[in-house]
């Protein structure tokens, strides 16, 4: 008979958040397993990477800016440091302003604190016609390599299993978990939008969307992240990604015609450039009706935690977070109401099947 495998924790799902988490708990010592089915699910292949500070709307901080920026950037330089692979790179961002209000309201905001460190006034080479602004604190992680070079790892180490998970073979106490012959004291769903087929974290209330990107080659754009209305992101090679469409009724993960089409219009709002496509790729969002992650202990099952929701803004959310996550595990900090899965609980857990 083969000896059981013996763990602190037992990650399922191996996209941004699991293996953001799974980064951060090896570095506390503790002894980790992913299950992964080879990201099958996973939205976080096809997302952008973009991290920047902004609600454009108001021209105004988004939620936490301030705080998750720099864990995320510290996060993102630790792992180049630590695996000698380069996958976060700072860039110039530019809002392309859709209207002389916007141009107005952004000139405005530049005197405030904080907004005057983080937005500026723009010389372009591109005539926008209402203008466009500076805004500093942005960037791209190169999120396929920094899970393919994170998988590489985790399979080094032999702490990785590519299958899709059975709930059937999972079997738990007070105590911990056993999975096919891994014991382990913790477990972390992070699922991504199949977490609504688990039947420990389906009374969730989760809001998913479908995202569709286009990859394109083009000598017209320049070596920034343009916004307005999309993101247009440089990836190297005069190839950007474009992106992305927002659908919230057809979840899966098939391209579409119209997909597309939202795309390139919004590209042609930008300017009249000349590109050539080169891919086009969809996933699922996991997003949540209040825009906010979803993190924290069953109801029920001491043992069993999620860390989930982070719908769009996953490559800028996942760092400050699984570390937030851990501390609430490890030594029982607080987590706020505004990210723990306790705002769902009281009113969504008769829905839960187990």
């Amino acid at each position: 008979m083969s000896s059981k495998k013996t763990i602190n924790f037992l990650i399922v799902g191996q996209g941004i958040a699991g293996t953001t988490l799974a980064h951060k708990l090896h570095e506390n010592g503790k002894a980790v397993h992913l299950i992964d089915n080879k990201h099958q699910s996973s939205s976080s292949l096809i997302a952008g990477g973009v991290i920047h500070p902004m609600s454009f709307k108001r021209a105004i901080l988004s939620w936490k800016a301030d705080l998750l920026i720099p864990a995320a950037k510290a996060h993102y330089k630790a792992f180049e440091a630590r695996f000698k692979t380069k996958v976060f790179n700072e860039l110039d961002m530019t809002r392309v302003f859709s209207s002389m209000e916007e141009q107005n309201n952004w000139q405005g905001r530049m005197a405030d604190a904080p907004m005057k460190d983080i937005i500026g006034d723009e010389e372009f080479g591109l005539n926008f016609p209402f203008g466009s602004g500076k805004v500093n604190m942005a960037g791209r992680l190169d999120v396929a390599l920094y899970l393919s070079r994170s998988k590489e790892f985790f399979k080094e180490e032999k702490i990785i299993s590519e299958e899709q998970f059975d709930y059937s073979q999972l079997t738990h106490s007070k105590t911990g978990i056993e999975y096919k012959g891994i014991v382990a004291e913790n477990i972390v769903f992070c699922e991504g939008y199949k977490i609504t087929q688990n039947p420990y974290f389906n009374y969730i209330p989760l809001s998913p969307t479908k995202g569709e990107i286009l990859i394109i080659k083009t000598k017209d754009l320049p070596d920034c992240i343009l916004s307005q209305g999309c993101f247009v992101m440089p990836i190297g090679d005069a190839k950007y990604v474009l992106g992305a469409t927002y659908d919230r009724e057809n979840i899966n993960q098939e391209t579409t015609k119209l997909g597309k089409e939202q795309l390139i219009k919004k590209l042609k709002a930008i300017g009249d450039f000349d590109f050539e496509i080169i891919e086009h790729r969809a996933g699922v969002r996991p997003t949540t009706h209040d825009r906010r992650p979803i993190l924290g202990r069953h109801p029920k099952n001491s043992n069993m935690h999620i860390f989930n929701g982070l719908g769009s803004k996953g490559v800028m959310l996942a760092p400050h977070f699984a570390g937030e996550l851990i501390e609430h595990i490890t030594k029982g900090a607080q987590l706020n109401e505004e990210v723990s899965v306790s705002r769902y609980s009281k009113k969504h857990l008769h829905k839960c099947l187990i």
